[in-house]
């Protein structure tokens, strides 16, 4: 059974060539303001689902807005619950789940193999740091409002496509030692077992292109993991208006994937296309509208929820902006 990750951009910007890479900074808070931690290391607000349904960082310029509770206010259960990414620190690399059980994980969910958030070097080495956060990505098979995990990139000026570029992953703790022991629902792996992340990217006439990298495999008579930052390089996707993720494992029982559902992910990477719209104004005749949703789908009806609105003039430039239905 595969695990469904959602990352949707618009990028808007304005000249008429590829601009360049734009980074995830999780330091860069928009919503919430400023980020808090537990004593588990887990974001504080993880079970808010009034104010933080979808988180925003950036800089007033651009915005990366990552889903936290795809089905909105209610959706936490009372604070026994949440979806999409959440924001962690500390880098908490401790086996909660002894072989035969995975209860404590629940409570103790904010870990990272890596031992903190990635670090970039100006040698272009990585490193991590565990006073730096990092994304903890998890994903609902219960969702109802769509893949659980979504982002949107939006830069205040122009155009919807983008190339991805890459971003930064690592194994989740309980995925690993589910991998190594067993965790109550997962067994050890065996040669030839895996846990993939796969990308996929999706075009704007809805066509799809894909990369993957396992996060787990044994090969050889060993067990290998990407237990450390590793760049996922996601630049062969092409030109997209989105991408989103699956996992897959070959622990698969009854009810689909045994391996616990999770990764960790940091600096995601997007390289724009930015349209020229300084000129906007009112004087310009409208050629069309689209609204995109978070999935990535055009209509020229609005979705419920979130939108980014494309409006099209008879001079060839666009202006967007963001509505909630």
């Amino acid at each position: 059974m595969k695990k469904i990750f959602t990352l949707v951009a618009s990028a808007l910007l304005a000249s008429a060539a590829w601009a360049g890479v734009i980074t995830l900074d999780l330091n860069a808070n928009i919503n919430p303001a400023s980020l808090e931690f537990g004593d588990n290391g887990v974001w504080t607000g993880c079970f808010n689902d009034v104010d933080y349904t979808w988180l925003e960082f950036g800089d007033g310029n651009c915005e990366f807005l990552l889903s936290h509770l795809i089905d909105g206010e209610g959706a936490s259960w009372g604070g026994y619950y949440w979806d999409g990414f959440t924001p962690a620190i500390g880098g908490d690399k401790t086996d909660y789940g002894m072989p035969g059980s995975g209860g404590t994980w629940t409570t103790n969910f904010g870990g990272c193999m890596a031992g903190g958030g990635c670090v970039i070097n100006e040698d272009g080495s990585v490193s991590a740091d565990p006073a730096m956060p990092y994304l903890v990505a998890y994903y609902s098979s219960w969702a109802m409002e769509g893949p659980s995990n979504q982002v949107m990139f939006v830069n205040k000026d122009g155009a919807t496509a983008f190339k991805p570029f890459g971003v930064y992953v690592c194994n989740h703790p309980w995925p690993y030692y589910g991998c190594v022991h067993g965790d109550g629902s997962a067994r050890a792996f065996e040669e030839g077992d895996f846990f993939e992340l796969k990308a996929v990217g999706v075009a704007a006439d809805g066509t799809e292109t894909t990369t993957s990298i396992n996060l787990v495999e044994f090969t050889d008579g060993e067990l290998k993991a990407l237990n450390d930052w590793t760049f996922f390089d996601l630049s062969s996707l092409g030109e997209v208006t989105s991408v989103y993720f699956t996992l897959n494992s070959t622990d698969v029982g009854a009810y689909g994937m045994n391996t616990a559902a999770y990764f960790c992910m940091d600096k995601f990477q997007v390289e724009v296309q930015p349209t020229s719209v300084e000129s906007v104004n009112a004087d310009k005749q409208v050629a069309g509208v689209q609204y995109v949703n978070l999935a990535g789908m055009t209509s020229d009806k609005p979705f419920d929820g979130l939108n980014i609105v494309v409006t099209s003039y008879t001079d060839g430039t666009t202006a967007t902006t963001k509505v909630v239905k």
